[in-house]
């Protein structure tokens, strides 16, 4: 696949999992506002995520340097999937909090847990399968871009002088 090719699949990659998180998100936090109480930071996180991948997207669209924008995404996809896997196993699905639930705890590995959620869950299997798919898009993108805008204007400027 060419250059553009990955980079389109990723910006539509990039666009399904910001949308995911916002149609999870948004209708909690407003359940949230309307009861006066934040029991679960996911729905604001989510929220607040997908925007920035909306402005990433229009980052690299606007012609800004796409390296740090695709570090910045990995990052982010890293941070989904291994939140993910903390929620549901470590951190009790949010029993952790003072305010929240009695944390619930599960008598397999982790790594079935995570498992049986994705199964249970179609939306977080195709969130996950795809944030584990834009990751690995961004690290080929970002390997591919072997020098960023500014170091090829430097190296034109150099050759002119």
């Amino acid at each position: 696949m060419s250059r553009a090719g990955l980079r389109y699949a990723a910006g539509g990659l990039a666009v399904a999992i910001a949308a995911i998180h916002i149609f999870w998100g948004f209708p909690r936090v407003v359940t949230q506002i309307q009861a006066g109480v934040v029991a679960d930071p996911r729905p604001a996180a989510f929220v607040l995520s997908g925007a920035l991948i909306f402005l990433g997207i229009a980052q690299i669209l606007d012609g800004r340097n796409p390296k740090p924008i695709y570090l910045a995404g990995i990052g982010l996809m890293i941070t989904y999937i291994g939140g993910y896997v903390a929620w549901h196993t470590v951190l009790g699905h949010g029993g952790f909090w003072p305010w929240g639930p009695e944390p619930i705890t599960h008598d397999m590995p982790a790594h079935m847990v995570v498992i049986d959620h994705l199964l249970a869950d179609p939306l977080a299997l195709v969130s996950k399968l795809a944030e584990l798919l834009l990751a690995g898009l961004l690290a080929v993108l970002y390997r591919q871009d072997s020098e960023s805008a500014d170091e090829r204007i430097e190296a034109v400027a150099g050759e002119s002088a």
